[in-house]
């Protein structure tokens, strides 16, 4: 069993919409984009090893968009493995979740955000086009990493008046650790760098296309490192944490100047990690992983239950309508894919097809030893993923959004556990080399 040098290989393409479109992630705004804040960027990351006298690629993408539309991630995954040789299981293509991107799937209602067909084709060209470019580049590298911290984000599930709110919840536990990854090329260039945070980026909700503080830290990242590294963003499971802009006990929605100075926090944090001495990632073998666990729902719609809010106003009227006319989603469960991508050794990736709420990113890390880091937002989107004790509270990422992804009915609270045993499975699992 051995394996070569580790070879990376990075792009960035534009993905800006390229005439204004509907913009996702926010049912007040309406109409096409009004202005373009900040550029969307599609940042592509290639591996290469020979393992067992094998080449092995592999993919992480990071893309500026709110997630990837499931409809498509069998289409793209065979584009990859035909044009490139890149197995599925060696895939992993995170969202930023900027809500400041086009809507990139049909599957949800239409308040969540109107999809423009021509952009997601064209969305898949841009990907295509970055794995070629980074797979012309790929060279030895060496890895090191090192943890800092930043407070941009702020839990959003209070109890108020018994009834569980988004609201700004200092007392309830955040993930505060920003962990960094550094890829130098054998000349000493850096040749990448990654930050893994989790936080919703929703600074704004102005109907302009925006990267968000994640991308405003990229592009500072890119600016003060210079020499054309590529800094990705690695969205972690940030279902319930958002940036911390609230008065009065109340969130509000931010501008451009908040965005730049939630940027700056973060970017500032990756700096002091990348100027302190940082641990060398030993070697290991690139490989990955790919399965699917069932999440139950509780108790599925009768007919009359859902032709009952078919003329309803928003929410109710829109998922009746649309559940009325693809009745194959009523299904007693939805699978959630789960995908372990092996980088070095003690670093590897789990990445999750769901907006997975903090507590699956900490069973990550308690499963794994620390030798693993969840990602949310990646391969595909199915809805909000709650753990048990959320189910039972109710509240926004508990209950209520379900009908925004679509999901005929609430989950069963097994879903947590289900969940676990998932992740338990895929840790202990044989690598796919």
């Amino acid at each position: 069993m051995s394996a070569s040098a580790m070879l990376m290989g990075v792009s960035k393409v534009d993905i800006t919409p390229l005439e204004p479109i509907p913009l996702a992630g926010f049912g007040n705004r309406t109409g096409p984009y009004e202005a373009i804040s900040s550029r969307l960027y599609l940042r592509a990351n290639a591996f290469r090893q020979q393992v067992n006298g094998q080449d092995v690629t592999a993919l992480v993408v990071e893309a500026d968009i709110i997630w990837w539309g499931p409809e498509r991630m069998a289409g793209i995954r065979g584009k990859l493995l035909d044009r490139f040789g890149i197995r599925p299981e060696h895939v992993i293509l995170s969202a930023s979740h900027t809500h400041g991107g086009p809507q990139t799937t049909t599957q949800f209602v239409d308040m969540l955000g109107l999809p423009d067909a021509g952009y997601m084709d064209q969305l898949e060209d841009w990907l295509l086009q970055a794995v070629g470019a980074a797979i012309s580049t790929l060279e030895p590298v060496s890895i090191e990493r090192g943890s800092g911290t930043c407070q941009v984000g702020i839990n959003r599930r209070k109890w108020v008046n018994g009834a569980m709110v988004m609201a700004p919840n200092p007392d309830n536990y955040i993930d505060t650790n920003v962990e960094v990854f550094r890829f130098t090329a054998e000349s000493g260039a850096t040749k990448a760098v990654w930050m893994h945070y989790t936080c919703h980026p929703t600074v704004t909700n102005l109907n302009q296309v925006n990267s968000d503080y994640s991308g405003a830290a990229m592009a500072m990242l890119e600016q003060s490192i210079g020499g054309g590294t590529v800094v990705s963003f690695l969205q972690g499971c940030c279902g319930d944490t958002r940036p911390a802009l609230f008065r009065d006990d109340k969130f509000y929605s931010g501008d451009a100047e908040d965005v730049r100075r939630l940027g700056r926090m973060l970017a500032d944090a990756v700096t002091t990690v990348l100027g302190r001495p940082m641990k060398p990632v030993p070697p290991g073998k690139l490989g990955g992983r790919l399965i699917g666990v069932d999440l139950p729902y509780l108790s599925l719609p009768s007919e009359e239950e859902i032709a009952a809010t078919e003329n309803a106003e928003g929410l109710p009227g829109q998922w009746s309508v649309k559940l009325r006319r693809n009745p194959q989603l009523l299904t007693p469960s939805i699978p959630l894919q789960l995908s372990r991508l092996d980088i070095a050794d003690g670093m590897s990736f789990i990445a999750m097809d769901g907006e997975m709420v903090l507590e699956y990113s900490e069973k990550v890390k308690r499963l794994s030893g620390g030798r693993a880091l969840a990602l949310g937002y990646s391969n595909g989107m199915i809805g909000y993923v709650p753990t048990a004790k959320q189910v039972e509270e109710g509240g926004y990422e508990g209950r209520d959004s379900s009908k925004l992804f679509m999901l005929p009915a609430v989950f069963d609270p097994r879903v947590e556990t289900v969940i676990e045993q998932g992740i338990q499975e895929l840790l202990q699992g044989t690598d796919h080399h």
